[in-house]
């Protein structure tokens, strides 16, 4: 295209053409005659304001939701938004004094700690009956977290939650096996389960559901954990029931929840009598030096969770994003989890991710060493494990200057 004549400066249509629309700030004068039809479209189109340029955070918001990333800590019940409650409530014909989901969201804002959140964990899972409900459940967060850029998933749920309430354990696992399905289709992602025993009921318990669960070992169920409250006799009591469940071919991982009594010696106690692979949280690490020596010697991996409870806990994301940031710097292989983002504001693992930058400075190379972390400690096989990083160097790949 040529210039146009007068005072516009030479060269503007070819900038225009190679960098968009510019906005020029002095009056241009030019002569009328001659400039009609589609120059004088273009002309006028060219001295259109510039759209706003993305700042920094959006582009580093964007660059993390995209990056191809593993999620390894996080409760199926958790998962559940106030919303999809509400709907399976009304589906089974259960009373909830809830009308909408605002008014679940006061009630979360109950929660300040781990005993206070567990209480309203279990009243609220116990809207979910059907395989249909635990398919849609799961099925939602699989959406939700492909959205974030997950595209492998290690998913915890508690039985014995749902046995005590009468629901059969074929139920339970029809719902899951229909979830991972259509994650699987509908999203390309791939999702497997962790069978969690709870730590304040019996060790006998633990092993019935273990046996129980044996026909769903495999492409279904690949491990077994354990959450709920910390109890006194935590680890210890599990000794047996995680042997066995090792015996099954099964992974194993345990919570170390975040500043608990005796948490160093759980700590211990879920390395040396459990022999975990992953430790879920594990936040405390750094606080005995023989322990991260320990960690990093046998390449536990460290599930993070920097969640936000509904009421507002100073420090809260400070301290558990500066641990996170703590344990990458010690060389651990730490990563950012979601834990129970459909109870905890909502806050996916992208947003965590996010989360955790904004307050600890990370640069872009820590966040990715976060996301090949959680594909380094997830229950994969090696082909598997050097595709899920050839994507994040694929992903890199294709956003390098050219």
């Amino acid at each position: 295209m040529r210039a146009v004549r007068g005072n516009v400066p030479c060269g503007f249509w070819r900038l225009r053409s190679r960098f968009g629309a510019l906005s020029l700030s002095p009056v241009i004068r030019f002569r009328t005659l001659g400039i009609l039809g589609r120059r004088a479209t273009a002309l006028a189109a060219a001295l259109l304001p510039l759209p706003a340029l993305a700042t920094d955070a959006e582009t580093e918001k964007a660059f993390i939701m995209g990056l191809p990333k593993a999620e390894l800590h996080v409760h199926l019940e958790g998962t559940m938004e106030p919303e999809l409650y509400l709907a399976i409530a009304q589906r089974n014909g259960i009373f909830t004094p809830y009308a909408t989901g605002e008014d679940v969201r006061d009630r979360l804002r109950a929660a300040h700690d781990l005993p206070s959140f567990i209480v309203i964990y279990e009243e609220l899972i116990g809207a979910a009956q059907t395989a249909q409900d635990f398919h849609d459940i799961a099925l939602a967060y699989f959406r939700k977290a492909h959205s974030q850029g997950v595209v492998y998933a290690e998913v915890y749920f508690d039985p014995q939650l749902h046995l005590e309430r009468g629901v059969p354990l074929e139920t339970l696992y029809a719902g899951l096996a229909a979830a991972q399905r259509d994650a699987r289709e509908e999203l390309g992602l791939e999702a497997h389960y962790i069978l969690s025993f709870l730590r304040d009921r019996s060790a006998a318990d633990a092993a019935h559901v273990l046996e129980a669960s044996r026909p769903w070992i495999g492409d279904l169920v690949i491990g077994v954990g354990l959450d709920n409250p910390e109890v006194k006799d935590f680890p210890a009591k599990f000794e047996e029931v995680f042997e066995r469940a090792g015996a099954l071919g099964l992974h194993r991982t345990s919570h170390c929840d975040v500043d608990q009594a005796d948490t160093i010696a759980n700590h211990w106690g879920v390395i040396e009598k459990l022999k975990v692979e992953r430790i879920d949280h594990g936040l405390n690490v750094p606080d005995d030096p023989a322990l991260v020596a320990a960690v990093r010697a046998r390449g536990i991996g460290l599930t993070g969770a920097p969640t936000l409870f509904y009421t507002e806990i100073p420090g809260r994301m400070a301290y558990r994003a500066g641990r996170i940031r703590q344990l990458l710097d010690l060389g651990l292989l730490v990563s950012v989890n979601s834990d129970d983002p459909g109870m905890k504001r909502s806050l996916y693992v992208g947003d965590l991710m996010e989360r955790v930058q904004e307050e600890t400075g990370m640069s872009r190379d820590d966040i990715v060493r976060l996301a090949r972390n959680s594909f380094a400690i997830a229950w994969i096989d090696e082909a598997e494990r050097a595709a899920y990083l050839g994507r994040i160097d694929r992903y890199l790949a294709d956003r390098e200057p050219t």
